[in-house]
């Protein structure tokens, strides 16, 4: 009775430690991205999902990017897909912070870092759980300091961040279930990999690469459960379907445009997602993005000049965990072992093998094995039966390694956002964009027509009253460009010449400054460069 007492008490000081360890990080992470809340500007891609939820809160249904699915709800426009691939949950997670505190950029940006840190609460206590509080604090200051992590936390696109929350708690119910056995737990894991699906297909690496990982690993000990129990696995069945939901009756369409290679990245595919992978564990991937204005193409044309050591660790902590696999004698850590090299390398494989998956938010799928591989190495070896004066330089080599691993990331993030605070972010990042959307917010009189690319949806989350069309989609269909309605109600949006995705609006942006009648003004970056352009004429 009392060693239970003191169980429990160990068990609650250390869920406290945990919460204090957590609640530290999640200080620390707002700090480093109070800058983000103004700077970069907001990204196309990023707006999408807070437009979307802005309608639904306001009632009225304004201009989105062709493929994105509503129903009605209550009268006003609720998004279900983003796209065909991307169901709106990041939208809906959107929603009850836009209504409390409205639309801005800052409760966008600090919406996702708050379901990222909440993500992290359930990785650790998921990794307390399995490999103890040790290594729980271990994965929670590796994945929070990760520079990937981090940014993608404050500045998601690809609906990334949804995404992992999924899978952490996924994995914190899927310990639960294992530990207890109970048909409620599985079935609310299943869920949310179902629910990882349905925010986007690509998230059916992980499933998949975890999926075969586990049945490789405890492949014996569920079928006996399964087997043992049968509605346990129509727990886990129904749970995977019921948050999967709508994607169903998607999934054909998906497999074949993904088979018919109309989404490939073209023939530098292959290199694009290596120096992806390369930049993600480095560090430097958002660095490179907003040296390059969000120029994918010119990324990698220039070495970021400093990296985290996160490479180096990770390939020691593969080196070590391939070793406990094959030769450790303690066979729970030989299993665990297993089971996450085998699902870090398969996920990894599949993200590589997915047509068109040449982002960050794609490779991303990864997270978080890798910081669960550091947790458990770090574990094994620190309660590894080491001579007391081999157990005493073990830990604090371990201790030294996370330490430097940590300040590493820092400095990586600390580089990143010297450049974003100097700048103001650049080219499509720019905030220079955000202050002209908020500048015309309420003015009705106006219609503002994006002729490329990176305008519209950042326009329908900061704008209210102005008229939003977005021309250049079919204008691939013409042979020839047509002429710009001169109304005096329309401004007219074009990129720099760097910047643009499509190259109509230079085509524009040309003929205006060869027009007498057209008022061409520039609007530059932090730094003086010219970012984008307006054309307006005068009324007639």
């Amino acid at each position: 009775m009392f060693a239970e007492n003191r169980s429990r008490s160990t068990n609650r000081s250390g869920l406290i430690l945990l919460a204090l360890a957590w609640i530290l990080f999640s200080i620390a992470a707002i700090g480093f991205a109070r800058q983000n809340l103004s700077a970069p500007g907001l990204y196309y891609d990023e707006a999408v999902f807070g437009g979307l939820a802005k309608d639904f809160i306001t009632g009225h249904d304004r201009l989105h990017t062709p493929g994105f699915e509503l129903v009605t709800i209550f009268g006003r426009p609720f998004p279900v897909f983003v796209q065909f691939y991307l169901g709106a949950l990041k939208s809906w997670t959107l929603i009850p912070a836009l209504a409390l505190f409205g639309p801005s950029t800052a409760v966008l940006r600090l919406t996702s870092l708050m379901w990222a840190l909440l993500a992290l609460f359930f990785l650790m206590i998921g990794v307390r759980r399995c490999l103890g509080l040790r290594a729980a604090l271990i994965a929670g200051v590796v994945l929070i300091s990760d520079p990937a992590y981090f940014f993608l936390s404050v500045l998601d696109w690809g609906a990334a961040i949804s995404s992992l929350f999924c899978r952490c708690v996924a994995f914190y119910l899927a310990v639960i279930w294992w530990e207890k056995r109970r048909a409620g737990w599985l079935f609310l894991s299943a869920f949310f990999l179902g629910l990882g699906v349905f925010n986007k297909v690509d998230f059916v690496a992980f499933f998949i690469g975890g999926g075969i990982a586990a049945f490789c690993f405890y492949g014996r000990a569920l079928w006996a459960i399964f087997r043992a129990r049968p509605p346990l696995l129509l727990a886990g069945v129904s749970g995977f379907l019921l948050g999967t939901g709508p994607m169903i009756f998607h999934l054909g369409h998906v497999v074949t445009f993904t088979a018919s290679g109309q989404n490939s990245a073209g023939p530098n595919e292959l290199s694009e997602k290596l120096h992806t992978l390369g930049a993600m564990y480095d560090g430097s991937y958002f660095y490179r993005l907003m040296r390059e204005g969000g120029i994918f193409s010119r990324m990698y044309t220039h070495s970021a000049g400093f990296h985290s050591l996160f490479p180096l660790i990770l390939l020691l902590v593969i080196t070590l965990l391939v070793a406990t696999a094959i030769l450790g004698r303690n066979k729970e850590q030989r299993t665990a072992s297993g089971f996450l090299l085998l699902g870090f390398v398969l996920t990894t494989v599949i993200v590589v093998l997915i047509p068109g998956a040449v982002r960050i938010h794609h490779a991303i799928l990864a997270f978080p094995f890798p910081q669960l591989m550091i947790a458990a190495c770090s574990s094994f070896l620190w309660d590894h039966s080491w001579r007391h004066a081999t157990l005493r330089v073990v830990r604090v080599a371990i201790c030294t390694v996370i330490i430097l691993l940590v300040a590493s990331q820092l400095r990586t993030i600390s580089k990143t956002e010297d450049l974003i605070n100097r700048t103001g972010g650049r080219g499509r990042w720019s905030n220079s964009f955000d202050r002209f959307c908020l500048k015309n917010r309420n003015r009705a009189d106006l219609t503002i027509i994006s002729l490329d690319w990176g305008f519209n949806e950042q326009l329908a989350f900061l704008t209210d009253a102005p008229k939003l069309v977005e021309p250049f989609w079919a204008l691939a269909t013409r042979e020839t460009l047509p002429p710009l309605p001169n109304k005096s109600e329309n401004i007219y949006l074009t990129h720099s010449p760097d910047y643009s995705l499509y190259g109509y609006d230079v085509s524009y942006l040309e003929a205006a400054r060869a027009d007498p009648r057209a008022t061409v003004q520039p609007y530059n970056d932090g730094e003086g460069r010219v970012v984008f352009y307006t054309i307006r004429f005068p009324a007639q």
